[in-house]
């Protein structure tokens, strides 16, 4: 045990000995974090709208200054030419454009269904929809409190208390709909990805590149104190950084967690089995810092892309789904959303931390055995 703990205070003191490394432990993930968290949202907001109302009624400005008083939508201009509009969305200028009709506000007095033309930009095809889908709410919304405002002195009339239906909304987990509550637990795994495999893959070769490693094989240090000295102190570090991260997240962003942090520092120790074991695969196959990072780079945008972080895995095709079952930080993902925001307990991760376990012991134990040969 002692020779184990001489080496691993060898990688502590080299690890703060260089600034580098420090700032790609300490300072790098603090940046990321506070630059992912702001930038990343799954909300659709300030979609850039003009408006051209050829109505210019009481009820069509009442629907404008709908669009206005929300953030959802930002009115950047108003035309009076359908071949204004379509220079504007043409030109950037605009995202989507409201046409209201000459005569909507008489044909909706008398009872008619007068319509109303929304043009989205396509290009991007989740904006768009998100965007036709909070036009189509506001125009609900409305028609359906002009149509109460005249008829609901009748309606309460001749209804009586006992027929009412009254519906009872309840939100569940994320009660304020914020969505940091739900992508800042993604960045936090995408982080802890990124450190312990891009750490324990850079430190290794950078031993190999500068000839130290066959120094420590020449001394009678065993194979496995030398893995052990090697990976504990990626260990350590990357725990710390977890720490770290998750209070900077609830203090920067204001979000909680639900669930048991030792339950969820259980759960982390069992997914570096697989990022530590991918880093050490992957200083097994490369010769210097720069290709290890490289590669390194490759698995690590591999498994973002399909770790659900980004687009639901219920969203892809079907292929891909089974691609992901591959994929340790799919599981991790899950089980990090699942304690941040309904905090489930180890029954109910038990889909997720089986096979996130497997895999992290078939790849640790692989890469180690790999490890290992290159030493003899």
């Amino acid at each position: 045990m002692q020779p184990i703990w001489y080496l691993i205070k060898k990688e502590f003191k080299q690890v703060f000995r260089t600034r580098e490394m420090l700032s790609i432990i300490f300072i790098a993930p603090m940046i990321q974090m506070l630059v992912l968290g702001f930038a990343i949202s799954t909300e659709v907001k300030n979609v850039s709208l003009i408006i051209a109302d050829f109505d210019r009624s009481r009820i069509s400005r009442e629907i404008l200054q709908a669009f206005e008083h929300t953030d959802r939508f930002r009115v950047v201009g108003y035309e009076t030419s359908y071949r204004g509009i379509e220079t504007a969305i043409h030109r950037w200028h605009a995202q989507m454009a409201i046409i209201i009709p000459a005569d909507f506000g008489r044909n909706l007095q008398r009872g008619l269904q007068p319509e109303v033309q929304v043009i989205v930009d396509g290009l991007d095809g989740n904006t768009a929809g998100v965007a036709l889908g909070y036009a189509s709410g506001i125009f609900q919304r409305f028609g359906e409190v002009w149509l109460q405002q005249r008829a609901v002195a009748r309606a309460a009339a001749a209804s009586p208390p006992g027929h009412r239906v009254v519906v009872e909304d309840r939100l569940w987990y994320n009660l304020d709909l914020k969505p940091e509550q739900y992508m800042i637990p993604g960045i936090v795994v995408v982080l802890v990805t990124i450190i312990s495999m891009m750490l324990s893959a850079m430190s290794l070769v950078r031993e190999k590149e500068i000839g130290t490693l066959e120094q420590l094989i020449v001394t009678p240090l065993k194979r496995y104190q030398l893995v052990l000295g090697k990976i504990l102190p990626f260990l350590i570090l990357t725990f710390i950084e977890l720490g770290i991260v998750l209070m900077a997240a609830q203090l920067i962003f204001g979000i909680r967690i639900a669930g048991s942090y030792t339950l969820l520092a259980g759960l982390a120790f069992l997914y570096l089995f697989a990022t530590l074991g991918l880093g050490i695969l992957i200083s097994t196959i490369t010769h210097t810092q720069q290709q290890a990072m490289f590669v390194s780079w490759f698995f690590i945008v591999f498994m973002i892309l399909m770790s659900g972080f980004f687009v639901p895995i219920e969203n892809m095709p079907g292929v891909l789904q089974k691609v992901t079952y591959i994929n340790p930080m799919r599981y991790f993902m899950y089980i990090m959303r699942e304690i941040f925001q309904k905090g489930s307990s180890l029954q109910f991760l038990l889909k997720d931390w089986l096979p996130m376990t497997a895999f992290g012991l078939v790849i640790f134990t692989f890469s180690v055995l790999k490890f290992q040969k290159r030493l003899t």
